[in-house]
């Protein structure tokens, strides 16, 4: 949570459920919703908000992308309407 970040962090939340909500909705029609967080990442929208952050510490956009690849070709990693931390995520499948 970030001071002043109050909409954003409103609709992030807001996906969380839609993507809960999607998945029970729609299950029997063969669709799978899965909510990424990507965790703090080093993009210039992180560097405004917090200037002073350590980039050492953050995600790359490129590593969170491959995990999100392998997230969405792998089904029984993130069924659907689960919520998964992409930093944190395991490539456990190739």
């Amino acid at each position: 949570a970030y001071p002043t970040w109050g909409a954003y962090a409103g609709s992030k939340a807001a996906l969380d459920h839609l993507t809960r909500v999607f998945a029970a909705e729609l299950e029997d029609e063969g669709v799978r919703f899965v909510a990424v967080d990507p965790g703090d990442m080093d993009t210039q929208m992180h560097k405004d908000a917090l200037p002073d952050a350590d980039v050492d510490t953050l995600g790359r956009p490129e590593m969170v992308a491959r995990r999100l690849m392998t997230i969405l070709t792998h089904p029984e990693l993130a069924p659907s309407g689960a919520r998964v931390e992409a930093v944190n995520f395991e490539e456990v499948a190739r």
